[in-house]
């Protein structure tokens, strides 16, 4: 695929919390890259998440359908289960 066929979707903290949002995101059938500016496994660096630009709108519908706070996002990452929480 183009390199211009994906689309920054958002930054996160770290990581863990990127690939929390991942998994949703996959589980909902669109098609996730990620970047990190962290040199080493563990290290909290910025995050980016890429989505193909065919996905990009309903990635956008479903990131702010469901917003994370930090505290999720932190909880969810050390679960073994990542699925989306309840309201």
């Amino acid at each position: 695929m183009a390199a211009d066929a994906w689309r920054v979707l958002t930054t996160l903290p770290d990581l863990p919390s990127a690939q929390v949002l991942v998994d949703v995101l996959r589980a909902c059938g669109v098609g996730v890259r990620v970047r990190s500016d962290a040199a080493v496994l563990g290290l909290a660096a910025p995050t980016r998440l890429y989505v193909e630009a065919a996905d990009e709108a309903r990635a956008r519908a479903l990131l702010a359908a469901r917003e994370f706070s930090e505290a999720e996002l932190a909880e969810l990452s050390l679960s073994a289960d990542p699925g989306v929480p309840e309201r």
